[in-house]
């Protein structure tokens, strides 16, 4: 796969920047997180001037400059894990793959997926969902996210995609959709279970209190959960009038077609 994907070369492709991301990329990253974290930290009513007089500004690029080193490059490594990565963008990310007769290839939760990537290029089957042990999801997990602005990852995708569809095996874009659990119905629930039988537990004033309690924590997250379908309906609307994504993109160069649920539509079943 190093050849097919790099055949002049590993050190000389364009993937090898997804690890090895020039001073210039460096920077820039690290000058990005300084300011999130500097704006989670300021306090309320505080400027960001002021926040930033207090604790120092970032480095100038000439001081990062002489304080970047590059690790290693090791062509067999990266690609396996720039590969990993993709795969879980395309298996994982709410995106399906189905075999030639409808089945769903299922790897898990998005941390289930990240772990069964991880055990394959490891080679170890000690990997469940339920293992909170184990750490070697961590570099899959959420795929390519913090390195795809580094480099075109076409290739990969593709070369992915050739193998999925020589299978027989298709694909199925969804959009990223957020949604909330409201729980408290359940936690009510197992509130009355413990203790004194509900018969002697029932207090008219603490009923209607718990009540009123209810009422409002529904009212707040019906609001949130309208503002995450506002937002949904944005995100949709924004990706309707952008470039496809790469992974879009790369099928359909592969299967002639693009696969179904793209373009998204707001009102689209999940």
């Amino acid at each position: 796969m190093v050849e097919e994907l790099a055949p002049i070369g590993w050190d000389q492709s364009p993937l090898v920047r997804a690890f090895h991301p020039t001073v210039e990329q460096a920077y820039d990253e690290t000058i990005r997180i300084q300011e999130n974290i500097k704006r989670l930290q300021a306090p309320v009513g505080r400027s960001q001037k002021a926040n930033d007089d207090s604790k120092g500004g970032p480095p100038s690029f000439h001081e990062f400059k002489n304080t970047f080193h590059q690790h290693p490059i090791d062509p067999s490594e990266e690609c396996a894990d720039l590969i990993g990565k993709c795969l879980w963008d395309i298996f994982s990310d709410n995106h399906e793959v189905l075999t030639a007769n409808g089945y769903l290839m299922d790897l898990g939760s998005f941390r289930g997926s990240a772990g069964f990537i991880a055990d394959f290029r490891d080679q170890n089957e000690s990997w469940n969902d339920q293992d909170i042990g184990g750490e070697g999801y961590m570099e899959f997990y959420m795929g390519t996210a913090l390195i795809s602005h580094r480099t075109d990852l076409s290739p990969i995708y593709r070369l992915i995609f050739r193998r999925l569809h020589r299978l027989g095996i298709d694909w199925r874009y969804k959009h990223q959709r957020l949604s909330l659990v409201d729980l408290s119905v359940l936690t009510g629930q197992l509130d009355e279970q413990e203790g004194t039988p509900e018969v002697y537990q029932y207090d008219p004033t603490e009923s209607y209190w718990r009540d009123k309690e209810f009422a409002k924590r529904k009212k707040e997250v019906a609001e949130m959960q309208e503002e995450l379908d506002d937002a949904y309906r944005e995100s949709v609307e924004q990706a309707r009038t952008s470039p496809p994504p790469r992974t879009v993109q790369a099928y359909q160069q592969i299967y002639g077609h693009w696969p179904i649920g793209w373009p998204p539509h707001a009102d689209q079943e999940d």
